[in-house]
C-alpha cells in the first residue's frame, strides 16, 4: 500500500528526391543502457523493490513494486496454463485500464500466446461473437462483469478475480512460431475513418521503445502517468519502457487523471493536445487583470539568466497549474493530433516543458522535440534508427529496420499493400517536409485535402492552424460544402458566450482570407460543443472525426438557411 501524500516515486513505391535534405536519418545520442528485449524483460524485475506501479483500486491508491509485478505475472502464467492456454493461442482482452491488464499482457507474452486487445469500438459486441469471430481460446474481462455472463461461457475470465470453471476453447492448431515473434493483434482507428487490425512485431516494438528512451533518457526517479486506454497500443509501450529501464508508473483512466496528477506527482506525461489546450482555455478565461499580470510576470521570468530562477518565479505566478500537474513534471509530450501554437507558447512562458512528437502505430515513434533541441512548428528531429523519405506527392515514407507493425489483418482491401511497402518502409498518409537541420514538419493528411470549386488543393489543417492562432479561438474545423466557392469553418470560441469575441474571430478570419486566397472562408459556424470522443467528434485515437463533424454542422447549416 502507498503511504498518504507520497509521490509515486519516493526515492506505395516511393521516388527518392535528389534534393539535399529530402531524406534524413537521426544521429545516435549518447546512451549506454541496454536496448530493450522481451526475452529478458521479466527476469529484470525480481530485485526491484524501489520502483513500482501505482493504481486506483476501490477508491484508494495501491502501489506494487516491480518485484511484486514479477510474482504476479508468474502467478498469471500459472493460471492461464491451468485454464488450457498454450503457445500460439489467441486470448482476447476487453477491459478498462487496470494493474491486472498489465499483468496478463505480460503473462501472455511470456507464454507465447497471442493477445487481441479490443478497443471501445467493440463495447457493444457480445463476448460470444468476439470469441467466434477472432477464434479466441479465452477472453479476459473485468472481474466485476464476469458474473453477468452465463456460467456456460467458460471461455471468460475476470481480470484480478476468482475464476472457477474457466477453460480455454480448443480452436484448432496454433502457430506458436509466428506468435513468438508477433504476439499482438491490435485495432487502431484510422485518421480518416475505419477500424484497422494490425499484426505487431516484437523486434519493431523493442526498437521503437529503445529509440524513444535514447532521446528521453529516463531516470530511476522518474514516474510516468498512463491514462489513455491500454487497448491503444501506444500506452503499452510506456509500461514496457518503465519495466525495462526501471522507473515508476501510474496506471489510471481519464476520470481519475487530475487526481493522479495532483496526488501521485508524475515526472513524465504523454497526453493528447486536448488536455494541454484545456489549460490554455482556462487561462484565457481568467479575469483580464489576472491574465495580464500573469503574462507580465512570465515575460519577466523569461529574461532571467538562470533556468532555476526562471522556473522558481514561474511556479509562483502559475501556482495553480503547477499544483494541478503535481509539481514535479520534467517532460510533457503531446502528439496524436496537431496542437495549437499558442498552447505551446503558453507552456513555454510557464516554464513547463511541453514538446511535440510524431509517430504512428504502423512504424513506431518517428520524431520528438526535446529541451535544448526543439523548433516550434515542427514535430522534432528524427529518432535513432529512423529515416524519412518524401514521395513525389509529398507523402512521408518512414523507414526503419523493424517497423512496429508488419501488416493489417483486418481493414480495407489493398490497404496493407499500400501501407507496408517492404524493406521496412511504411507509407504514413501524412504530407510533410524536413528542414536543413533535420526537423520534421507536418502539413496535413493526404486523404483530408480539400479540392476547391476552382480546382485548387487546400490542406484543412493549415487553415485550422491559422484560425486557431486567433486568441479567442479554442478549436476550429474547416471543410468545403459541395459546390461552394469558399470554405466553411466551424469555430469553438474559448468563451462561447462572449459576443464581442465572435466579432473579433470573424474579423480575424476575414483578414486571413485577404492575405491568403486559398484560406478564404465564406461561412463561419460558431458552436459551444466541445469536440470529444463521447459525442463522436473525436475518434478513439483522439483525432478529429471530420466526417462526423462535417455531417453534423453541414446539415445544421442547411437547416438554418432553410
Amino acid at each position: 500500500m502507498r503511504a498518504p501524500g507520497r509521490s509515486c516515486s519516493p526515492s506505395r513505391p516511393t521516388k527518392r528526391s535528389n534534393t539535399s535534405g529530402r531524406s534524413r536519418s537521426a544521429s545516435s545520442p549518447s546512451w549506454t543502457a541496454r536496448p530493450m528485449e522481451f526475452a529478458t524483460l521479466l527476469s529484470r524485475l525480481p530485485g526491484r523493490q524501489k520502483n513500482s506501479i501505482s493504481s486506483f483500486e476501490g477508491g484508494r491508491v495501491v502501489q506494487r513494486t516491480h518485484a511484486t509485478v514479477h510474482d504476479d505475472v508468474r502467478a498469471a502464467c500459472a493460471a492461464l496454463t491451468a485454464w488450457g492456454v498454450k503457445p500460439g493461442m489467441r486470448v482476447g482482452i476487453r477491459s478498462p485500464n487496470s494493474y491486472f491488464w498489465i499483468v496478463h499482457d505480460l503473462a501472455l507474452i511470456e507464454l507465447g500466446a497471442v493477445s487481441i486487445a479490443f478497443t471501445d469500438d467493440f463495447a457493444n459486441t457480445s463476448a460470444r461473437e468476439l470469441q467466434e469471430r477472432y477464434a479466441l481460446a479465452l477472453l479476459l474481462i473485468p472481474a466485476s462483469e464476469r458474473a453477468k455472463h452465463p456460467a456456460e461461457d467458460t471461455f471468460l475470465a475476470g481480470l484480478g478475480g476468482e475464476n472457477p470453471g474457466v477453460r480455454a476453447v480448443d480452436v484448432g492448431a496454433a502457430d506458436a512460431a509466428d506468435a513468438a515473434e508477433r504476439p499482438w493483434r491490435i485495432f487502431s482507428s484510422g485518421s480518416s475513418a475505419g477500424l484497422k487490425g494490425l499484426v505487431m512485431s516484437k523486434r519493431g516494438i523493442e526498437a521503437s521503445v529503445a529509440a524513444f528512451a535514447e532521446a528521453v533518457v529516463p531516470r530511476a526517479d522518474d514516474c510516468l502517468l498512463l491514462f489513455l486506454p491500454i487497448s491503444n497500443f501506444q500506452q503499452r509501450l510506456m509500461y514496457y519502457a518503465a519495466l525495462w529501464y526501471g522507473f515508476d508508473l501510474i496506471v489510471t483512466d481519464p476520470n481519475r487523471l487530475f487526481r493522479a496528477l495532483k496526488e501521485l506527482r508524475p515526472t513524465i506525461l504523454i497526453a493528447p493536445p486536448t488536455l494541454y489546450e484545456a489549460v490554455e482555455t482556462r487561462f484565457h478565461n481568467l479575469p483580464r487583470g489576472a491574465r495580464l499580470a500573469a503574462t507580465a510576470g512570465a515575460a519577466l521570468a523569461s529574461v532571467l539568466p538562470v533556468q532555476a530562477a526562471r522556473e522558481k518565479l514561474a511556479r509562483l505566478i502559475f501556482k495553480q497549474v503547477y499544483e494541478m500537474l503535481g509539481g514535479r513534471m520534467r517532460l510533457m509530450v503531446t502528439g496524436m493530433a496537431p496542437i495549437k501554437r499558442s498552447t505551446l507558447n503558453l507552456f513555454a512562458r510557464m516554464q513547463l516543458p511541453l514538446f511535440e512528437t510524431y509517430g504512428l502505430i504502423e512504424s513506431g515513434s518517428v520524431s520528438l522535440n526535446l529541451p535544448g533541441a526543439h523548433r516550434v512548428g515542427s514535430v522534432g528531429r528524427l529518432l535513432s534508427g529512423v529515416q524519412v523519405d518524401i514521395a513525389e506527392d509529398g507523402e512521408l515514407i518512414v523507414r526503419r529496420e523493424h517497423p512496429m507493425a508488419v501488416s493489417y489483418f483486418e481493414g480495407a482491401p489493398g490497404e496493407s499493400e499500400r501501407t507496408f511497402l517492404g524493406d521496412g518502409r511504411v507509407a504514413t498518409g501524412d504530407i510533410g517536409r524536413v528542414d536543413k537541420d533535420g526537423y520534421l514538419y507536418l502539413v496535413g493528411r493526404k486523404k483530408e485535402i480539400i479540392v476547391t470549386a476552382g480546382g485548387e488543393k487546400v490542406h484543412p489543417e493549415s487553415v485550422e492552424a491559422e484560425i486557431d492562432a486567433c486568441p479567442d479561438v479554442a478549436k476550429s474545423v474547416v471543410f468545403a460544402s459541395p459546390g461552394a466557392p469558399s470554405l466553411t469553418a466551424v469555430v469553438l470560441p474559448k468563451d462561447p458566450k462572449d459576443l464581442d469575441a465572435r466579432a473579433r474571430i470573424e474579423g480575424f478570419i476575414e483578414a486571413l482570407g485577404e492575405r491568403h486566397h486559398l484560406m478564404n472562408v465564406g461561412k463561419v459556424i460558431f458552436t459551444d460543443i466541445v469536440f470529444t470522443r463521447e459525442n463522436g467528434f473525436l475518434r478513439p485515437n483522439l483525432k478529429l472525426d471530420r466526417k462526423q463533424i462535417v455531417a453534423h454542422f453541414h446539415s445544421q447549416s442547411e437547416e438554418a438557411a432553410a
